[in-house]
């Protein structure tokens, strides 16, 4: 997995980067717990705080997926509908540094729409529509092609 560091500057430095991916974010200070297990686990029984907000909830925590972002319609009328809700740097908020981990693109057949809740009525569930996909199970390290560092402007 290639490791790179940007300092964000601006959103739209960092969206010309997202855009078309799939990917994960986690505070860096996360890392070594993840290297060590060799995956991106979920949060099966809710024992790690979420930086982005409440996820006793979360529509594919409870289905026992990892969350991630779907960057892929970057930019549609749908996308940009609901992007606002949850944006990938909302733990800078908290953490001095986050980990963006870019899925690899022969893993998105195994990816889980958010579609699902909208079909399954799931609405006392939470998911952020066209942002947010789910990975069943543990995501192995060797399913991610890069690792990005971002840290605040001035860190």
């Amino acid at each position: 997995m290639i490791k790179s560091y940007i300092q964000l500057v601006s959103k739209s430095e960092l969206d010309k980067k997202l855009k078309g991916h799939v990917f994960h974010v986690t505070p860096t200070e996360n890392m070594p717990n993840i290297e060590k297990s060799n995956a991106v686990l979920p949060n099966i029984n809710n024992e790690r705080n979420s930086l982005f907000g409440n996820s006793v909830n979360g529509f594919f925590r409870l289905r026992g997926c990892v969350s991630l972002f779907d960057y892929r319609e970057y930019g549609s009328k749908e996308w940009e509908a609901h992007a606002h809700k949850c944006r990938p740097t909302l733990p800078l908020r908290e953490t001095e540094s986050i980990s963006i981990l870019f899925l690899s693109k022969n893993e998105y057949h195994k990816l889980e729409s958010w579609i699902k809740w909208k079909e399954e009525e799931k609405w006392s569930q939470r998911v952020v529509p066209h942002v947010e996909v789910g990975y069943y199970g543990s995501v192995p390290l060797e399913c991610f092609t890069e690792h990005l560092v971002v840290e605040q402007a001035g860190s």
